[in-house]
């Protein structure tokens, strides 16, 4: 199959189970589809890990226990299920810092990790097409799914 390129206005029609949206600063389409999924995607992105408290730390290394608490990458991917209010099964935030082919392989690895799901690709307001396909092309050999642009 090929790329099917979409209006804005087409965005929220159904045919992909994988939405991959840049983040708020990047889309002014981010933004609605945060809206109609209750704002996840702005609170995830603000969330803030608690640190341990000092008397939990005296503890620990009082009692020489090594413990290690699991560390996500700053910038890493917001996943949410949006089965309930959008015609899709996941939305994912990526944030886009304008490299291009580094964007397109962190989409990449999630089609893979997601098991090649049907993908909408919402490009980041300042992101043509053209250049897209481009760095898409040399970081894979896919080309099944839709891309959205803005207007």
């Amino acid at each position: 199959m090929a790329v099917i390129v979409l209006s804005s206005n087409q965005a929220y029609n159904p045919g992909a189970d994988l939405w991959i949206v840049p983040n708020f600063e990047n889309s002014k389409i981010s933004i609605n589809i945060d809206w109609y999924n209750n704002f996840l995607l702005g609170k995830t992105s603000r969330r803030v890990a608690k640190n341990l408290s000092s008397e939990l730390e005296d503890v620990i290394t009082e009692t020489e226990l090594k413990l290690t608490s699991p560390k996500s990458p700053a910038k890493s991917p917001i996943m949410i299920a949006s089965d309930l209010s959008l015609p899709n099964r996941w939305t994912v935030m990526l944030v886009f810092n304008q490299d291009v082919k580094s964007w397109c392989k962190e989409i990449q690895k999630l089609y893979f990790d997601l098991k090649k799901p049907s993908m909408r690709i919402f490009l980041p307001s300042n992101l043509g097409i053209n250049e897209f396909m481009e760095a898409w092309r040399l970081v894979s050999s896919d080309e099944d799914f839709s891309i959205v642009v803005e207007n």
